[in-house]
């Protein structure tokens, strides 16, 4: 990971101070991915108070595990010459082991509402499902988001001689320039044969 060009923080923005907590990052391709109790500190963060959390979308804190807000800040990027992508772990169902990324709009100041999830870790009983992404920075300078969901259903949990595993696999490539975040593709067979190299290294 290689620092990006400081002058990414708007010195004039309300947010400046919280915006520094957020540490540049320059990547052609970066895996993200946060499971419970995992060692990998990539995505660990620093966690952000109430008061600065209160420029994430709403309800983003209803289910904060952490000291403060439960948001932690990770990375920045210059998505484009006006807007900041930011990386940041943020609350799941039971822990803060989820990561979304965020787009500050330097000229209005703000977050956009929409934002997207890079890694979900969730297990409740016999099902799991898990969400792993690769942002990807094409050779136009445009930056999408390669989605991999891994989703199954134990059926131990209801007979324990049952030892069959249901499993299902999906695949996505999402816009991340686009203020909604639109959908590029959902061809799974498409996917992984343009992205094998990237998805070998899902598990």
């Amino acid at each position: 990971m290689v620092n990006a060009d400081s002058s990414l923080l708007q010195k004039n923005s309300a947010y400046a101070e919280l915006l520094k907590k957020f540490r540049p990052i320059s990547f052609d391709t970066l895996k993200v991915t946060y499971q419970y109790e995992t060692k990998d500190q990539r995505f660990k963060g620093t966690e952000l108070t109430l008061k600065e959390a209160k420029i994430f979308p709403l309800g983003i804190t209803d289910n904060s595990f952490g000291k403060l807000s439960g948001v932690y800040a990770c990375y920045q990027f210059p998505l484009d010459s006006t807007r900041i992508g930011l990386i940041a772990r943020i609350p799941g169902e039971y822990d803060a082991n989820s990561v979304g990324l965020f787009i500050f709009d330097r000229k209005k100041d703000q977050l956009q509402k929409e934002y997207m999830l890079l890694s979900v870790d969730f297990g409740d009983a016999g099902d799991v499902y898990n969400r792993t992404s690769w942002l990807i920075r094409a050779k136009d300078k445009q930056y999408q988001s390669l989605i991999y969901d891994y989703s199954a259903y134990y059926h131990e949990v209801e007979d324990t001689s049952d030892h069959t595993v249901d499993e299902w696999e999906e695949y996505y490539l999402f816009n991340c320039m686009s203020p909604e975040f639109d959908t590029i593709s959902k061809n799974g067979t498409k996917l992984k044969k343009q992205f094998r190299r990237i998805l070998k290294t899902a598990k």
